[in-house]
């Protein structure tokens, strides 16, 4: 069974993302802030992790540019959300190594796909 780690600062919108997540037949970790999501992302080893790009203590970014530069986890397929559709915040998230960007409002459809296609690939 794959994993997946949604890490957000808000909890509502990480049970949204749960609740549309959970038929992909998967085991979901879940954190609250960037540095919760690193150490869980180091321990568990998802195959992806959905990241809010803002977040407490490191943003996703930040995240996936870490777990991209470790050889034990730069196979983690790294989504990033966010509420800011700056090209600046984009360019950094793909610079960091994501594999997919999605800013709100979200179409929870598409994002499930792009997510399940990730678990796949």
């Amino acid at each position: 069974m794959s994993t997946i780690l949604l890490a957000n600062d808000n909890l509502g919108t990480r049970l949204l993302l749960r609740a549309q997540l959970e038929s992909l037949s998967t085991d979901i970790l879940e954190a609250a802030d960037g540095q919760a999501a690193l150490d869980l992302a180091r321990a568990r080893h998802p195959r992806v992790a959905v990241l809010d790009f803002e977040m407490p203590k490191m943003n996703g970014g930040e995240v996936c540019a870490q777990l991209k530069s470790d050889p034990a986890t730069a196979d983690i397929r790294v989504v990033i959300l966010t509420a800011c559709g700056e090209a600046d915040v984009q360019g950094y998230a793909f610079a960091a190594g994501a594999e997919y960007f999605c800013t709100k409002p979200w179409n929870i459809a598409d994002l499930r796909e792009r997510i399940a296609a990730l678990l796949e690939s």
